[in-house]
């Protein structure tokens, strides 16, 4: 690995702990800051911590100890760990901007369809859907270099895009016509 690349992986992730960390600490903390739209902003605080506290340091780890007898054992589960934190990173992203969405567009419903029950099934989606995508990689029956492998990871992906672009693309069409060029 490039001498600059370690420095910059280790300078991002150090950046990303510590800013995800004082952004749980806020809102753990503090009592005005505990609503339903931070709730959101934790639960991808808190994925995106955890990218920062496992991505690069597996891959370093990976890299550091290729020619020991754990390499292959090690980069599955350094791939199976970084899909799953980037997974759920982006999938907790996407629950924010859907929440963010129903406040813009329904803002005198919101009070009334976001309750505390709607809130956690919401944050609890993101983890759950990538929870099973990931239990299916890593099924004996999907190997990692096999043909059904790639099939499942172009599913996944096509499926990640689509709930990455979708919420952004209705949110934009709703509002697109409000604004005043």
């Amino acid at each position: 690995m490039e001498r600059w690349f370690v420095v910059l992986g280790w300078f991002l992730s150090i950046l990303t702990i510590i800013g995800n960390g004082f952004n749980i600490f806020l809102v753990c903390n503090k009592r005005q800051l505990r609503t339903k739209t931070n709730a959101f902003v934790v639960s991808l605080a808190v994925a995106d911590l955890c990218v920062g506290i496992c991505v690069f340091p597996l891959l370093f780890l990976y890299e550091t100890t290729r020619d020991g007898s754990y390499s292959q054992d090690l980069k599955r589960a350094q791939l199976l760990v970084r899909w799953f934190l980037q997974d759920a990173s982006v999938m907790c992203l996407c629950s924010l901007v859907l929440e963010r969405y129903i406040a813009i567009v329904m803002p005198y419903k919101y009070g009334t369809f976001m309750t505390h029950r709607r809130v956690i099934q919401m944050i609890a989606l993101p983890w759950t859907i990538t929870v099973i995508f990931i239990s299916l990689a890593s099924s004996p029956w999907i190997g990692l270099n096999s043909f059904n492998w790639k099939i499942f990871m172009c599913f996944c992906h096509v499926a990640w895009l689509s709930f990455a672009w979708f919420p952004c693309c209705v949110l934009y069409i709703n509002t697109s016509d409000n604004f005043i060029f």
